[in-house]
């Protein structure tokens, strides 16, 4: 579960609902998603209006005007002091002077605010942000001698745990039957036998370079001895004395189907469906129920459970796919997302960990590097992948239209946020595992720039752009923080003011909700409302009985509802028909329920149709001919799903294609391209929907003519192009038709046609066929076509045979594009020829502008020998052969004018030479040493040492006496090698309180074999054992000393001092395993879901460093899991809301608070989602970001 910042609707927020006989309005200039304005009026603490920026407002507007004398107001997060003015108006327009105000940070309580007697109509309260940041943060607003607003729908919620068995622990995924039993699947294995690469970061090159999932499999098995020796070993869990690939296999991730026997609202039996626990397993992170069987999604596996025996409990399992996580990858990111579409298929997601299959029909399907959306009919047959790119869209739901949308996490990169997918055939959404890991390439050792990150640089995560890489089909909204479960009403769930909402979960004890709103040929989404309670909700699924349930990772299910009054008046109906065995009803009946307000029974009628053979056919054409809206739509995919088994049936859709609405139009054609070359029926109506009035008939259309392979619609499907290509996903329509319709050679004719989204929809189909063809468009005078045309040539599994046209784009000087000629260049670094070097030489004596690219262009030369195996541009694994090292040195030679006078190309030119040790490349650079800039002369040091330069000495002398610290620093590392003492300069700087470098100090004296250095450390662990030792070097002696194989006594306070501020950022903003900005926020970066950090310097060094180390014991008040038992027995598990030295206040899942006085708790236990950082990052990290932490004030 991933999680970042909360998306802001940058927009007026009014609400028009009743609110009572004294309020007319309420509104705000803005609102944070899910927190809107009306919150202030309910009188409910637990809910509140937000939004973020210095000088945000909220106002109301009385029905008529009223003298007033004060305003109450409550803050949320009222620790903070808030500043904040009043305002008041007759008309709305005209305002009085700002009132100014303190909110004292007194806590929660609502303060009233008193002001000189004024009449007015229009009451406004401006925040300017807080003393912790510019969050405007307002629970109540209260009027003198008026009564609180009864907002309608989530308010109203009721919130109970239909179960607490043990086997809900560690829920992931939950579905519910028609007869209402629950399905869990739980997993134990995750992060721990199901392993994490990020705990593992020394394997992450095996990890990218596996194919296969046998690849992991013989990893393991072979590997692991050489992965003991890296410093792991899983525990010996089946006690056999050896701790191997064995141990992997012990914990079980399981299926388990819980059951309401006696009808009170609980789970009172349950019983296993399977259990799960190969070497290669991951988690059990899927589930879903349709009829009388259940799927399970367990990687590698998709497995269907069949209810033989009619017992209503399905035993009898069935592996109807495999070959999915080939990699270790991140925890959490798994198989999972089972759905059933009304199309009548299966639909699973996984995450990025890559898919290699083959189907039953002999298909091959490889995506080593993506995730993906896949399906399959009920039986597994014929499993395609529908779309790819998705990195970790846990849960997928359909609307009443069969859209198919999910909600991806971020690569939790600073500035980056969730993405709201539309999912249609084809779709590709742009992510790839390869890119969590960028920081591991060796190529950066050498340019000394920071890994070329593609999916930021080129900005993939954000709704589309002018720029916007055509081969993806973008977001339609960005959120935050990360999304888990996620689920659709099917129509009669909950209530009537719920109907075509979708429901999601995210790890804030809470159900969020969202409306996708149509938009041309794809969707918006506005959010709305959240539903408080339950505790750590997963997985999301409507029962037949319209209640919500949830399935929580810290015990339970929990079930959501409204009370009976607000209930969808079709429930109980809907229940019925649903529990009804559908192969006993009439055809009349099946007729009646395709035309139902709930989704579930419209298609349990169609399904059942379609096994009813000719008379379940007219039934549907009849349908299709006189039905209602939707039960049309019903009836077009049913005839779809017999036209599937037998295409002949298409002929029933003959009268879709006079439909007065549209949306039966776009399905028909959707159906009928799903035949693809199985069926030539309709092709007229489909090239005649290319100009439909309807955005959907033409996109559904252009699909499906691409499907069919329609040879004669290629130019049809251009002019398509010409007139809706500017809109992303009508060009996805477009691309998806050309790459069936057209040869690659007519493809490429296409280069010169005049029309941009033409010339780029074009080069995708291109790449979607992987023809070397589309080398024609890396002519064209658009840098964006060029670009595109590169990212087909370069980027996933390549166009070899055009890679070499790729790299001949370094002659043109006039390019510019860093995306772009990061590819050309890394083109001919793939190619390797003679020619392909000489490109190289001749890019850089062009001297183009960016230095990075300057940079990039040399490093390549420099690898050239020796190429690392993963890829400069996208990270992934490329193992190149090694090459002959003498064209790198004439190279060096050829460029060494160019080299010299050039600060960025020089220490690129000191960096290979320290990496690769050619003592060569130096010559004739020395006299140059005291004009380069510090950070040059320090990479020259390094360069010296590294090859044994016979002027090491002199140099070392030069750098010890600059007035540069690290200058000295560099010098000094290399002193014992030059033959220059060392010893008192080491101890002068040690014992300089001020001066930098001390640490290094401390660890280069303890190696040393000068004489004296032995000794002089051994004063300083004299001096940590005693106490006496200067705090700031405390770190430095006990990891030195360790490394000697001395054990020191371990204590907290040597990580609270001495740490460096500037690399303590740096971890807490990019690294890959904390990944603190997932839950933290600083300024407007990072989550909400953990406390913000803008102000936690205030806390003492001590405080932070048991956080970091122990963060179950230092569970700040709003943040984490407590579950307690009081002196009198009673037992309470909850949010932990609020925390004085006097009272936990803990939020129950069912949205309920209870105080409890502290000096009542006889045991507590605290949870929070934080891992000790003990385990994540070095001693020396975690100093740093105590330091930094310290400065936060």
């Amino acid at each position: 579960m991933k999680i970042f910042f909360v998306f802001i609707m940058s927009m007026v927020v009014a609400m028009a609902a009743d609110l009572g006989p004294v309020f007319r309005a309420i509104s705000a200039d803005q609102a944070q998603a899910g927190n809107p304005a009306i919150h202030v009026l309910d009188a409910n603490a637990n809910t509140r209006w937000a939004a973020q920026g210095r000088g945000r407002w909220i106002q109301v507007e009385f029905k008529a005007a009223r003298e007033l004398t004060a305003l109450g107001l409550g803050f949320s997060r009222g620790e903070r002091d808030y500043a904040f003015e009043i305002q008041l108006s007759a008309d709305g327009k005209s305002w009085d002077a700002a009132r100014k105000f303190q909110s004292g940070g007194k806590g929660e309580g609502v303060g009233e605010f008193k002001f000189p007697k004024t009449t007015a109509r229009f009451v406004r309260v401006t925040v300017r942000g807080s003393n912790a940041n510019d969050w405007a943060n307002i629970h109540t607003l209260r009027v003198p001698g008026v009564q609180p607003v009864k907002v309608a729908g989530p308010g109203g919620v009721v919130v109970t745990t239909w179960s607490k068995a043990p086997e809900t622990k560690g829920g992931v995924g939950i579905s519910v039957d028609d007869h209402g039993r629950v399905y869990v699947v739980r997993t134990t294995r995750r992060k721990v036998s199901s392993l994490d690469i990020r705990g593992h970061q020394d394997w992450v090159k095996d990890d990218l370079s596996f194919e296969h999932i046998e690849d992991r499999r013989r990893f393991y098995k072979a590997g692991f001895k050489g992965l003991f020796a890296r410093g792991w070993q899983p525990a010996d869990r089946n006690d056999d004395g050896t701790r191997d690939w064995r141990d992997l296999m012990v914990q079980k991730d399981a299926a388990f189907q819980f059951t309401d026997t006696d009808g009170d609202g609980k789970a009172d039996r349950v019983k296993t469906l399977g259990e799960y626990h190969t070497e290669v397993t991951g988690i059990a992170a899927g589930v879903l129920a349709v009829g009388d069987d259940v799927y399970v999604a367990v990687e590698p596996d998709v497995i269907r459970y069949r209810d033989a025996d009619g017992d209503g409990f399905p035993e009898k399992p069935q592996v109807i796919s495999t070959g999915y996580s080939l990699h270790i990858g991140q925890g959490g990111h798994n198989l999972s997302g089972l759905a059933v579409g009304p199309d009548g298929r299966v639909y699973w997601s996984l995450a990025d960990k890559g898919h290699s299959l083959t189907t039953a029909e002999g298909v091959k399907i490889h995506g080593p590097n993506r995730g993906g959306i896949f399906r399959s009919e009920l039986d597994g047959s014929n499993v395609e992948r529908f779309s790819s790119g998705e990195r970790n869209a846990q849960e997928l739901a359909f609307d009443a239209h069969g859209n198919l949308f999910s909600m991806d996490n971020d690569g939790d990169y600073p500035g980056e946020k969730e993405r709201a997918l539309y999912i249609t055939e084809g779709s590709e959404h742009g992510w790839r595992l390869n890119w969590q890991w960028l920081r591991k390439q060796d190529f950066t050792r050498i340019s000394g720039l920071p890994a070329y990150n593609p999916w930021m640089a080129e900005r993939m995560f954000l709704p589309h752009h002018e720029s916007f890489p055509a081969y993806l089909t973008p977001t339609i909204g960005n959120f935050g923080p990360g999304p888990c479960g996620f689920t659709a009403n099917p129509g009669t769930a909950l209530g009537k003011a719920y109907v075509g909402r979708f429901f999601m979960t995210n790890n804030q004890n809470q159900v969020r909700v969202f409306q996708f709103l149509p938009a041309g040929a794809s969707f918006r989404f506005e959010e709305e409302t959240p539903m408080k309670g339950g505790l750590a909700n997963t997985g999301l699924a409507i029962g037949p009985d319209g209640a919500l349930y949830a399935s929580s990772y810290a015990n339970g299910v929990y079930r959501f509802d409204l009370p009976k009054e607000e209930q969808h008046p079709l429930r109980v109906e809907t229940q019925t028909f649903l529990a009804s065995n559908s192969a006993k009803q009439p055809i009349a009946t099946l007729v009646k329920w395709l035309n139902h307000a709930d989704q579930r029974v419209r298609m349990k009628g169609q399904f059942e149709l379609t096994r009813r053979g000719a008379d379940g056919m007219e039934a549907l054409v009849g349908q299709l001919q006189q039905g209602m809206a939707l039960g049309k739509l019903h009836a077009v995919w049913g005839i779809g799903m017999m036209a599937r088994r037998e295409p002949a049936r298409l002929i029933g859709l003959s009268a879709a294609w006079q439909e007065a609405d549209p949306e039966v139009r776009a399905q028909a054609a959707k159906v009928t391209g799903e035949l693809g070359t199985r069926s030539k029926l309709f092709e007229p109506e489909l090239l005649d929907g290319l100009t439909h009035e309807s955005p959907r008939v033409r996109f559904f259309s252009a699909i499906a003519l691409g499907n069919r392979k329609a040879s004669a619609a290629g130019m049809a499907l251009v002019k398509f192009i010409e007139r809706d290509g500017s809109a992303p996903y009508q060009r996805h329509a477009g691309i998806m038709g050309l790459a069936g319709a057209m040869t690659p050679k007519q493809l490429a004719a296409l280069h010169t046609h005049t029309d941009r989204n033409v010339r780029l929809a074009a080069i995708v189909a291109l790449r979607r066929l992987e023809a070397p063809e589309v080398r024609a468009f890396l002519a064209d005078k658009d840098e964006l076509v060029v670009l595109e045309a590169a990212r087909a040539i370069h980027d996933d599994l390549s166009i070899p045979a055009a890679l070499p046209d790729l790299a001949d784009v370094l002659r043109r000087g006039e390019l510019k594009n860093e995306a772009l000629m990061r590819r050309a260049v890394n083109a001919a670094f793939r190619v390797g020829t003679s020619e392909a070097l000489q490109l190289l030489i001749g890019y850089l004596e062009q001297q183009p502008a960016s230095a990075a690219l300057r940079r990039t262009a040399l490093a390549s030369i420099l690898w050239w020998a020796k190429p690392p195996v993963l890829c400069a541009v996208e990270g992934r694994f490329r193992k190149l052969a090694p090459r002959d090292i003498a064209p790198v040195h004439a190279a060096v030679k050829q460029l060494r004018p160019i080299i010299a006078r050039d600060p960025e190309l020089l220490e690129v030119l000191l960096n290979g030479t320290g990496q690769l040790g050619h003592a060569a490349w130096l010559e004739g650079l020395e006299g140059g040493f005291a004009d380069w800039p510090a950070k040059v002369q320090s990479r020259f040091l390094d360069a010296l040492g590294r090859t044994q330069h016979p002027q090491l000495r002199v140099y070392v002398v030069h750098g010890l006496a600059s007035a540069d610290a690290k200058v000295r620093a560099a010098a000094r590392a290399h002193a014992a090698k030059a033959g220059v003492p060392v010893v008192g300069l080491l101890m002068a700087l040690i014992e300089d309180a001020k001066a930098p470098g001390r640490g290094a100090a401390v660890r280069q004296m303890a190696v040393s074999k000068e004489p004296g250095a032995a000794a002089e450390f051994g004063r300083l662990v004299t001096a940590y054992c005693a106490g006496k030792l200067d705090p700031a070097l405390r770190l430095d002696v006990w990891e030195a000393a360790k490394g000697l194989g001395e054990t020191l006594p371990e204590t907290a306070d040597r990580y609270a001092h001495g740490g460096d501020v500037t690399r303590g950022r740096a971890v807490v903003m990019n690294h890959a395993a904390a990944q603190c900005i997932r839950c933290h926020q600083l300024g407007k970066v990072g989550s909400n879901l953990g406390p913000p950090l803008d102000l936690i310097g205030k806390k003492d060094a001590a405080y932070l460093v048991r956080s970091m180390l122990e963060p179950a014991k230092e569970i700040a008040e709003g943040y984490g899991t407590v579950a307690l038992v009081t002196k009198g027995g009673k037992q309470h598990t909850g949010f932990l809301a609020k925390k004085t030295a006097d009272t936990w206040t803990l939020r129950l899942p069912d949205g309920k608070q209870v105080a409890v006085p502290v000096a009542e708790i006889k045991t507590h236990t605290l949870t929070t989602t934080m891992p000790p950082m003990g385990a994540i990052l070095k001693p020396t990290e975690i100093r740093d970001v105590v330091a930094y932490l310290k400065s936060l004030k």
